[in-house]
């Protein structure tokens, strides 16, 4: 039995967003107004991201001109740039508190064709010193991949329902045909729950209802494959790769259908 649950390097994105001038008190080098400090910005990006899906090419969120970079003032937005033309001068900002944000993608609750990478950071400035600032951002989602193995033998189709917090009370539904992961924005340890539907060649739909532990930045394959038996059960075996032990969950069908 196989155990391969990996936090996932290939859904990850290390984004630093680095207000790299050293703190300084100098005023009159600074040469600012009262009340007033300065950031730097710079934007660096490594996401591990080796693979590019049939949809989405995970290693686009290694180029840093594709953020947007943000700096708030509670949510009053002062500063906005991309990561190609954040500034390479000081950033002048009067004393107080701020955050910087710095985010890619589309921000949606499951899909086949898009994920989200985001961060934020607070920081104060101070009179005369400019503040140094590192943001980390990863993906919000799962990435979850589904393989169905010899169906096609017993069942006429099939299908994964997933229900998350972010999907808010609807239904996402990964078809027979989809291909390619699955990114689902997921809470820390959410608990999802996944409902499988299968539509034997003859008798009726039968649902498997499971529920999984997901994480953002973590990666979760699971493989569906029939395994018939000779005592007129048709077992479905779900495999979840280092999440849980493999399970088999025996359907009672008719002797005559294997």
């Amino acid at each position: 039995m196989k155990k391969h649950f990996y936090l996932l390097k290939t859904c990850l994105c290390a984004l630093a967003v680095g207000v790299l001038a050293g703190c300084s008190a100098e005023g009159d080098d600074l040469q600012l107004a009262d009340g007033m400090g300065a950031v730097k910005l710079s934007l660096n990006a490594d996401t591990g991201f080796e693979t590019t899906t049939k949809a989405v090419d995970e290693s686009s969120y290694r180029n840093t001109d594709l953020y947007t970079v943000q700096i708030l003032q509670g949510t009053t937005v002062v500063g906005n740039y991309t990561g190609a033309t954040i500034p390479d001068e000081l950033i002048e900002l009067t004393n107080g508190s701020y955050t910087v944000k710095a985010f890619y993608g589309e921000d949606v609750a499951a899909s086949l064709d898009a994920m989200r990478v985001e961060g934020s950071k607070g920081f104060d400035v101070q009179s005369n010193q400019v503040t140094n600032v590192e943001v980390s951002c990863a993906p919000v989602c799962a990435k979850v991949n589904l393989t169905f193995e010899g169906m096609d033998e017993y069942f006429s189709d099939w299908e994964t329902r997933f229900k998350t917090v972010a999907l808010n009370g609807s239904t996402y539904i990964y078809e027979k045909d989809f291909t390619g992961p699955l990114y689902l924005k997921v809470n820390k340890e959410e608990q999802v729950s996944v409902v499988f539907e299968l539509t034997p060649k003859e008798g009726q739909p039968t649902e498997i209802s499971k529920t999984y532990t997901m994480n953002p930045n973590q990666a979760l394959n699971i493989a569906v494959k029939p395994s018939p038996a000779t005592t007129g059960n048709l077992g479905i075996t779900i495999s979840i790769d280092g999440s849980t032990n493999d399970e088999t969950i025996d359907i009672e069908i008719p002797s005559d259908w294997i």
